[in-house]
């Protein structure tokens, strides 16, 4: 049972478990309130630390799970959480979950009302408020959290309100009227709990103590929110006061609504107008943004400065999105605060003066004003209109509007009249009016759309199929909507079936057509009204493919300078043809909805020379690579290890260096998604020079961040670009770029047949920066097999290149690889000389990734001489700086350190959870030897502390990491420890073959640590007992 009515509290086998430190409370909080649903990774982020994580936050959530996993498994509920990605998926019966049984509760009690039995509601209602044991989630410190704590407070107020009500309904008068009196001190502010209060006395023949309840009410109301009360509570008391009859208590169950016989105005005229279109069936979602509507048009709202200021509110969102449908529905739900009538409008075709002329001839007739009455122009029909709504209580809808102009004579000037518009613009020239935003739909939602148009059935039998049209549609339910009826109306199609014929670009808005609505007519109108370069840049704009893209694209696209650029966007902006997206610490990027971006793709072939098109995106893919370039050189402290084409770069006119670009890890990251569809239309387009320069230029992201995928693509689609066009040098840089990748996942083969096919063409023709770069990289291929002295070789062959073409950070990467070879052969001091030469290299041209390398590799050097508090020191200086930069490789070299010296300190628990952190951070981003030797690391602890199975399976897995690698000295290494712990076990036959396979790997390695290791291996296996044990029999 997990509890979230109070003090979160986790009950397991009966009794209450302790869910753990303030920060596995809120994971596992934030599950429980997505409980069955999958909670998203950046969710679980948002709620432990708001808008400032860590650079270690995904790494923290992971173990926070996985204590939470253990604890449930000890308390016999494993597998309750599952990785669902991107995020985890708390499985839990509802039955099981507090918050889930009270909202059952409530639906019960709701259920028996609607049917009139009174007693049960009340009883069902009375049972669900009895689980709360104090406030929501007391005691979690979390925004997030505390945000969804109040939702919960709210529903327990409007289950205790409707409770209430029942018990009055039921002539519990006196019994309530105490309760009520606790209540009001509760929550002083709540005007139907003093009405309530009031009728409880009144009818428990308490008039005065009634009153005084109103007075109380006007005092607390006008001090704490400088508010009179509402005409309700006010009616309410001149009811008490006259001893309305209508205040009794009704002899129906019909009496629920109990307060509205006092204060209901007499019968309205029959010919009330009533001009609200239907609202539609299957209205699915919009839940918040409902209940926000509702509360500003009620009398709860404070309207403006003035006690006199009309309540608009604007409903705005791009085409499509269901403006419309939730203004319609919200009209239908509030008309009963309107009982004057509602009025309708359509201003989608009122496009000039004379259309809203006739539309108040319209208006002014409903409200009986017909014939000669009738003034002729539009400010004397206006001025007629605002009189004959005088003194009324109506609702104004206004669907469709284009302008501030169209609306203006058609709004009331008193305030008992409420107007609601829907409009694509956000009409900000509408001073006062409340602005509700419209979004699309989420996935949860459009399912529950899609379900209620075809049949759950059908959604249920291909949900894979109804996630992608979901997906195709975006989220627009006007999209999901007509896709869903054709559907509907072909019950012998599949759902794959409609998403097969949308995916076919050149006719997917044709698809998106049933019975005259359309979706391409809805973008249209919009469209059509907007005027050069804005038109031009909507089309041009479709040639970026990526998510969502800079401002400075536009400028590329228009040839123009940023700033008239950004005014450009800024007008698809305000037409919603373009959304906008802030990620943290960013500039607003820019993007198209997916069927938007359809149409401006029709609009881009159609209306755009393919002359104009080539050079629009020459110009962006330009400035792609101008931008990769100057964050290499920030990274990197130069142009150094990398290789550049003569290929075309564009910079705006009024910003030619692009715009600094401070953070690199930061911009690489929002950039990534980017500059892998740049490699692509590069190629595409036959700009191969370009192509293969900006897919070698991204590779500091690739190899930092561990995107894996996104540098296989780019490399290969670079490769096929380079050999097609007979780009020999493009080619070699690709195969280069490819063997790099196929290193850090360590394919050591394929590496080195990369490296070699690279280094022939660079040798042919002549480019020495390029053999050095790839005999840089193909002696670490080398170190990894164990062919130490083949690594040195190339390490001072690329050395001396690399100081004839000044690439210094190149040869700082190989002076600290032949630091390592030196301490693997015991000579500390050349190696602590060549580190030292290394470091004053990155340290002279501002290489923060290179210092910190370099410095992990002293921390080695400090280990190896015992020298742990120095190691410690050099290591957490590299956290530092690899944070700061966002290099999670570095940082899971770093963590991997600190985890060795505090095991050499005997601090075997810190060192465990710092290992254990090491390998998250490992998995994340590929870099599978560090996670093996952290995994061996994790085994000498086992065997340390005598659990000998836990060391076991660490390094099984260490075992399978280094074999699958090729790296034999490792491998060796982790079967002698492995044969330590068997031994300890005895099972003195497997350790023996355990070290004989050790034996084997490391005479085929040519170092001098195999030899020393080979040696002890000698002596170990010359100690170990012969006789019954050596068959694995149990020592005595």
């Amino acid at each position: 049972m997990l509890r979230l009515l109070g003090p979160p509290e986790l009950v397991l086998d009966g009794e209450v478990r302790d869910i753990g430190g303030p920060r596995q409370r809120v994971v596992l909080c934030a599950l429980a309130l997505k409980a069955n649903r999958v909670a998203l990774m950046d969710e679980l982020i948002d709620a432990v630390w708001d808008d400032s994580p860590p650079p270690t936050a995904r790494s923290q959530i992971h173990i926070c799970i996985a204590r939470i996993r253990k604890l449930f498994g000890e308390g016999g509920q494993p597998g309750g959480i599952h990785t669902r990605p991107p995020g985890y998926l708390l499985e839990i019966p509802p039955e099981d979950l507090d918050s889930a049984v009270f909202s059952r509760q409530v639906e019960i009690g709701r259920s028996h009302a609607d049917a009139g039995r009174l007693v049960e509601a009340a009883q069902a209602l009375r049972d669900g408020l009895a689980l709360w044991r104090g406030p929501a989630l007391a005691g979690v410190r979390s925004e997030v959290v505390r945000r969804n704590a109040a939702v919960l407070e709210q529903q327990r107020f409007a289950a205790l309100e409707e409770r209430v009500r029942l018990d009055l309904a039921l002539g519990r008068h006196r019994e309530t009227s105490g309760e009520l009196a606790a209540l009001v001190d509760e929550f002083p502010l709540s005007e139907p709990l003093y009405e309530l209060f009031m009728l409880a006395l009144y009818r428990s023949g308490q008039q005065a103590e009634a009153l005084e309840v109103s007075r109380r009410a006007h005092a607390v109301l006008v001090e704490e929110l400088g508010i009179e009360p509402g005409g309700s509570l006010r009616s309410l008391a001149t009811a008490i006061l006259n001893r309305d009859p209508s205040l009794d208590l009704p002899a129906t169950p019909g009496g629920l609504v109990m307060l509205g016989g006092a204060v209901q105005k007499p019968a309205a005229p029959l010919l009330v107008p009533r001009q609200l279109p239907h609202s539609i069936a299957d209205f699915a979602g919009r839940e918040q943004e409902l209940d926000e509507i509702k509360f500003l048009l009620s009398d709860d709202v404070d309207a403006g400065t003035t006690p006199y200021a009309m309540r608009i509110v604007v409903v705005s969102g791009k085409g499509g999105v269901g403006k419309s449908t939730l203004a319609i529905r919200v009209a239908h739900e509030v008309e009963h605060l309107f009982p004057d009538g509602q009025l309708y409008a359509d201003l989608g075709a009122a496009t000039s003066e004379t259309d809203i002329t006739a539309m108040l001839a319209r208006f002014l007739g409903s409200l009986g004003v017909s014939g000669s009455a009738l003034p002729e122009d539009l400010a004397a029909r206006a001025e007629l209109y605002r009189s004959r709504v005088a003194g009324k209580q109506m609702l104004i809808v206004l669907d469709y509007a284009t302008s501030e102009e169209q609306i203006l004579p058609l709004l009331p000037g008193t305030d008992g009249c409420a107007v609601i518009v829907t409009s694509r613009l956000r009409l900000d020239g509408l001073y006062g009016a409340h602005q509700v935003d419209v979004d699309v739909f989420r996935p949860d939602t459009c399912m529950e759309l899609l379900a209620r148009i075809v049949g759950r059935e059908r959604v249920d039998a291909e949900p894979d199929a109804a996630l992608q049209l979901i997906d195709f549609c975006g989220g627009l339910p006007l999209a999901l909507r007509i896709a869903g009826a054709r559907l509907a109306s072909k019950p012998h199609w599949l759902i794959a079936t409609l998403v097969r014929r949308l995916n076919n670009h050149a006719r997917g808005l044709d698809e998106l057509s049933y019975h005259g609505v359309e979706l391409r007519s809805n973008i249209a109108l919009t469209h059509e009204l907007l005027r050069s370069p804005a038109k031009r840049l909507f089309a041009l704009g479709a040639l970026i493919d990526a998510p969502d893209f800079p401002a400075w694209t536009a400028a590329a696209l228009l040839d123009t300078d940023l700033s008239d650029a950004e005014d450009t966007l800024e007008i698809l902006v305000d037409a919603r043809l373009l959304d906008t997206v802030r990620y943290t610490g960013e500039a607003v990027r820019f993007r198209y909805h997916n069927l938007i971006r359809v149409y401006a793709l029709e609009q881009l072939t159609r209306s755009v020379p393919a002359s104009v098109r080539e050079g629009a995106q020459a110009r962006v893919l330009g400035g792609w690579l101008a931008l990769a370039e100057q964050a290499h050189r920030k990274d990197y402290g130069g142009d150094f290890c990398v290789l550049h084409g003569d290929a075309d770069r564009w910079r705006p006119v009024d910003d030619p260096g692009g715009g600094p670009i401070d953070v690199p890890a930061d911009w690489w990251e929002a950039e990534r998604q980017s500059l892998v569809a740049a490699v692509r239309q590069a190629a595409a387009a036959g700009i191969h020079e370009l192509c293969w320069d900006l897919a070698l230029t991204s590779i500091s992201l690739f190899e930092v961040k561990g995107c894996f995928d996104d540098w296989r693509e780019t490399a290969e689609v670079g490769l096929a670009a380079t050999t097609i066009a007979g780009n020999e040098t493009g080619r070699a840089a690709m195969l280069y770029s490819l063997g790099g990748l196929h290193m850090s996942q360590r394919r050591l083969d394929d590496a080195q047949e990369c490296f070699a096919e690279a280094l022939s063409v660079f040798r042919a023709t002549g480019n020495t920066h390029g053999c050095a770069l790839v005999l840089r990289n193909s002696a670490i291929v080398d170190r990894f097999r164990g062919h130490y002295a083949a690594m040195a070789s190339k390490c001072r062959e690329a050395l001396g290149q690399m100081r004839q073409v000044g690439d210094v950070v190149g040869e700082a990467h190989i002076l600290q690889s032949l630091a390592r070879y030196l301490l693997d052969e015991g000579d500390l001091d050349q190696a602590r000389h060549h580190l030292d030469d290394a470091l004053k290299l990155c340290l002279r041209v501002g290489y923060r990734r290179g210092e910190a390398m370099v410095l992990n590799r002293f921390a080695e050097l400090y280990l190896r001489t015992d020298l742990i508090e120095l190691a410690k020191q050099a290591l957490n200086r590299v956290l530092l700086i690899v944070r700061d930069l966002g290099d999670r490789t570095g940082e899971s070299f770093a963590l991997y350190g600190l985890g060795i010296a505090r095991r050499r300190e005997g601090r075997l628990d810190n060192a465990e959870t710092t290992l254990l952190h090491a390998i998250a951070l490992a998995e994340g981003v590929g870099e599978r030897m560090i996670e093996g030797r952290a995994r061996y690391g994790l085994g000498e602890i086992g065997l340390a502390r005598g659990t000998n199975a836990v060391a076991a399976g660490h390094l099984a897995r260490a075992l399978a990491i280094f074999s699958g690698m090729g790296s034999r000295l490792w491998h060796a290494k982790t079967l002698v420890l492995l044969s330590e712990v068997r031994a300890a076990d005895g099972d003195v036959a497997a350790a023996r073959g355990d070290l004989d396979n050790a034996d084997r790997l490391l005479s085929e390695v040519d170092q001098k640590e195999a030899g020393d290791l080979r040696a002890q291996l000698r002596l170990t296996r010359a100690a170990l007992p012969v006789g019954p044990n050596a068959a694995g029999s149990q020592p005595d």
